[in-house]
């Protein structure tokens, strides 16, 4: 009995096995199920941009068609072989899967035919992409599909094998206790020798069922039929550890990001409904925080992949810091996160929140990498769904981003409305250079001592044919944000030098260069062919650049050898609101300025606030020292003036001077502005 006994617990400890490797089979074939969807989304995106590149009339290199092409196949090759692998480990392969892989080899397929169609018929992409959508759609639903059938086998399996467990420690119990009963017969000088190691085991047996045994198996070292026992039932303890173990694997790779350890968006969606639930009967306000990185795709190019999940598992690590041990933080995916919070005082509660959020990534860091991030929040009202106030809170996270980034909004309706006015800004803007919209102004800019005007700024404007005209500050943003900063530009810079060649060869054009229009490597060459067309000398050129555009991150090297190469071909190259920005000088030390734009503000207040009199004073300074021309932008009073001349500023521009105008007449050797 005691050898049939320690059958049953290798048997028992053999079937456990096999079903902790089917489990961990089926897990192994959801992680690469998730694996191969981030892959297909990102192929989705890389995808998207580059045809909407071509839709907007960009030219996308081959090398950039190629290595898409390349990457769908590599993407296609992988889900054939990831099929063909767990169908040779794993059980007959379910038609769910079966559909994943069919489904992928068509997505693969139409993607190769929308990049063919995008490369040699741009005007046909609009009839290819249905198909493409539809390829898109169909793989995503059936990997959905695949993803619950997976789920539902991994907790199938851990069920059967609790119950076959749950009966397999009854038999080998019943099984102890009734050779305990026949040794107890046989003389109680046995008992001291057999009945007590055995009555123990059992003990351990009913532990091993309720998942509470921490204690050793006794006997364990005896060389008798009771050790043989003992080392059974030490092996099935080991073999019921390792599937409660599996079990739990199970359960968190189900629910949770592999990367961070936050919960996942199913988990986060599956919480934000039953919390919506349960506060209409608690009266608690929930609140959804959605979370995106600042320039993710800056740190992954400079620091590669690897940098790029380290700032992930920071950022992870930082919420989960700051919310409260019943809020919940999910990553929903790329730099994304999201938070659930649940408060009665509200919204007292987000405030908090927000502010510990901010300051803890305000906090130094030995990683070298900071972290900044732009956050979006909304609060529950009745009857809204989990998909409602999310969406609400990545509205509130664009606005925050369209506010500079690196800080929070709140929903509010108002943002509603505003989305909706730059929506219909962004589609009208679209049409806004062929319908003649668009014009440019030119504001003098004047020697400080004799108030001869030297150069003109050319200023975009926009006249909206129904809302009127558009203030920069709220058009140009939406033109970076839209992709439509390329074409502008290009006829800002194509009008100002039109302008320009009809100007006395004296006087200057200085012209905005957008941080986006960096990103274009021919941007040089294109200035050179317009001033080259106009006729426009180019030593009468001044570029204005912000210092946004200098500190872009992973592209520095190129925006810097892009100004040099202007420069080298004889462009002055102008820093705009100097002092602004958070490394002013060090801009000035990686690249030669030929001139130096001191901001607005701080000539408004230099005559009533003495920190903006200093900075004024130093950056003229400065100015001096390093041979640079100083130009201070809205000088609009006399006083002004004469402080900014007794201090040996080089040239001036505002009101005082003159304010945009978009026409003028040739007088002798100057020009003057005649109207608007």
């Amino acid at each position: 009995m005691a050898l049939a006994l320690l059958a049953i617990g290798l048997s028992v400890g053999n079937k456990i096995h096999h079903a902790d490797l089917r489990i961990a089979l089926l897990s192994e074939e959801l992680g690469q199920e998730d694996r191969l969807d981030q892959e297909q989304r990102q192929l989705r995106q890389d995808l998207g941009r580059l045809t909407r590149a071509v839709e907007r009339g960009l030219t996308v290199p081959d090398a950039r068609w190629e290595d898409l092409h390349n990457r769908i196949a590599g993407f296609d090759r992988r889900s054939s072989q990831a099929h063909r692998l767990f169908n040779g480990r794993s059980e007959p392969r379910s038609a769910p899967m079966e559909a994943v892989r069919q489904a992928s080899a068509a997505f693969a397929k139409a993607s190769d035919q929308l990049i063919e169609t995008s490369r040699l018929r741009p005007s046909g992409i609009g009839a290819a992409m249905p198909r493409f959508l539809g390829a898109l759609t169909a793989l995503e639903t059936r990997r959905s599909q695949a993803r619950q059938e997976l789920t539902s086998a991994i907790w199938r399996a851990a069920d059967k094998n609790r119950r076959e467990s749950r009966r397999d420690i009854m038999s080998v119990l019943l099984g102890g206790l009734g050779i305990v009963a026949i040794i107890f017969g046989m003389a109680i000088w046995l008992g001291r020798r057999l009945v007590l190691p055995i009555t123990v085991m059992a003990a351990r047996l009913r532990e091993f069922r309720v998942g509470e045994s921490d204690g050793d198996v006794p006997g364990v070292e005896r060389a008798d039929e009771l050790g043989d026992l003992a080392r059974g039932l030490y092996e099935y303890r080991n073999a019921v550890e390792s599937r409660r173990t599996a079990e739990r694997r199970a359960e968190f790779l189900a629910n949770h990001d592999m990367l961070t350890g936050l919960a996942n968006r199913l988990l986060f969606e599956s919480r934000l409904a039953h919390e919506l639930a349960r506060s209409a009967r608690t009266g608690d306000v929930v609140a959804v925080f959605a979370v995106d990185l600042d320039a993710f795709k800056a740190i992954n190019d400079r620091f590669g992949h690897a940098g790029g999940d380290r700032v992930l598992k920071r950022t992870a690590h930082l919420l989960s810091s700051c919310v409260r041990g019943d809020d919940l933080v999910a990553r929903i995916g790329g730099d994304e996160f999201a938070v659930i919070q649940v408060a009665r005082s509200q919204p007292a509660a987000i405030e908090a929140l927000i502010s510990r959020i901010f300051k803890m990534a305000s906090a130094p860091s030995d990683e070298g990498v900071a972290i900044r991030m732009s956050v979006g929040v909304a609060l529950s009202e009745p009857g809204q769904t989990g998909d409602q106030l999310h969406e609400l809170a990545d509205l509130a996270l664009y606005r925050a981003k369209a506010d500079g980034r690196n800080t929070a909004r709140v929903y509010n309706k108002n943002l509603k409305d505003e989305e909706t006015q730059r929506v219909r800004l962004a589609r009208d803007l679209e049409a806004a250079i062929p319908a003649n919209e668009l014009r440019l102004v030119f504001q003098p800019i004047a020697d400080t001592i004799s108030l001869k005007i030297v150069a003109y700024e050319a200023l975009l404007r926009w006249r909206h044919p129904s809302l009127g005209d558009i203030p920069p500050d709220i058009f140009v943003p939406i033109a970076e944000s839209s992709g439509l900063i390329g074409a502008i530009g290009s006829w800002v810079i194509d009008e100002a030098l039109r302008a320009a060649s009809a100007w006395d060869p004296k006087v200057s054009l200085a012209m905005n260069l957008s941080p986006i229009q960096f990103r274009s490597v021919g941007l040089a060459a294109e200035i050179c062919d317009a001033a080259l067309r106009w006729d426009v000398d180019f030593e009468r050129l001044e570029l204005e650049v912000t210092e946004s555009a200098t500190l872009m991150g992973f592209q520095r090297d190129n925006v810097l050898a892009t100004l040099e190469k202007l420069r080298k071909l004889g462009a002055k190259v102008v820093m705009d609101d100097f002092g602004t920005g958070h490394s002013s000088l060090g801009n000035l030390k990686e690249f030669t300025f030929d001139k130096i734009k001191i901001d607005r503000s701080f000539v408004a207040t230099m005559n009533s606030h003495a920190s903006s009199s200093s900075i004024v004073r130093a950056t003229i300074g400065l100015g001096k020292s390093l041979g640079l021309i100083i130009v201070a932008e809205g000088v609009e009073t006399e006083e002004q003036l004469s402080v900014l001349r007794r201090w040996g500023c080089d040239q001036v521009q505002g009101f005082l001077i003159g304010k945009p105008m978009d026409r003028f007449d040739l007088v002798g050797n100057g020009m003057v502005l005649v109207g608007p």
